[in-house]
């Protein structure tokens, strides 16, 4: 009975708390209802940055352990540079909503205060293509501004065409696309950007062989890990007369 009256004092006093600071992610309706009598709060966790600002989780010490969400957070909050001075943000902690989950508190925290300009990416993909009946392999330079959810850039890319052997001699025929592309990963906070949407025009369309008049390709690719893609897309050709479908993979 003791320890049954010490909880429910500790959640009341906890309940208080969470009512007196504002929350970044409050709860309501019957989801507020759900968590205060499932996962009420029962600890707290601070973290104190350079500039006076704190970073205070509020969680059930069931669902979550005080060393768990030090190692989830240590990591964003070291570049979360524009946390606001001299200030306390608070957020609930819960896995069952997503805006109260840590990757959802996370995220709002990478989209808040991380830095707009995040990074510069520069890669050589490889790979290969099955384009209208003829596999195709691919070779390229790409380069994106990454921002905080999503980025811009392009690629010069080279679809490889093998032309049937004249004297027992092999043949190469490039067929360089320039592209324009967007990648993203909406409500995901790794870095990575695993979806990506493009579109090219061929560059050489006099010297290829594969191709004819007016070309032009758009494309999909998804990331399926770090090094990894799968790409699908259509190619127009002859003045946007005829298309092939195209579907492969990526290496970088």
């Amino acid at each position: 009975m003791k320890s049954l009256t010490t909880t429910l004092i500790l959640a009341l006093a906890f309940f208080q708390f969470a009512q007196a600071q504002k929350l970044e992610n409050q709860l309501s309706g019957n989801d507020l209802i759900w968590a205060d009598a499932n996962f009420p709060v029962t600890d707290t966790l601070a973290f104190e940055l350079p500039n006076e600002g704190t970073l205070l989780l509020l969680y059930n010490d069931e669902e979550y352990s005080r060393e768990s969400l030090r190692l989830t957070f240590e990591p964003i909050l070291e570049k979360a540079t524009d946390f606001p001075e001299f200030t306390t943000l608070a957020y609930r902690l819960t896995e069952n909503y997503y805006q109260s989950s840590t990757k959802g508190v996370i995220y709002n925290l990478e989209a808040n205060y991380t830095p707009y300009l995040e990074s510069i990416e520069l890669t050589f993909p490889v790979g290969l293509d099955f384009t209208g009946g003829d596999f195709t392999p691919s070779v390229g330079f790409r380069t994106h501004v990454n921002l905080r959810q999503f980025s811009l850039g392009g690629s010069i890319t080279n679809t490889i065409f093998f032309p049937e052997r004249e004297n027992g001699n092999v043949r190469v025929n490039s067929n360089w696309f320039a592209n324009a592309e967007f990648a993203w990963e909406f409500g995901n906070v790794q870095r990575q950007r695993r979806n990506t949407f493009g579109v090219g025009y061929l560059l050489n369309e006099g010297d290829s062989q594969l191709f004819s008049g007016t070309t032009m390709q758009a494309f999909y690719r998804r990331k399926l890990n770090d090094n990894i893609s799968i790409r699908v897309g259509v190619i127009a050709t002859e003045n946007f007369k005829t298309f092939y479908p195209t579907i492969g993979i990526r290496f970088w």
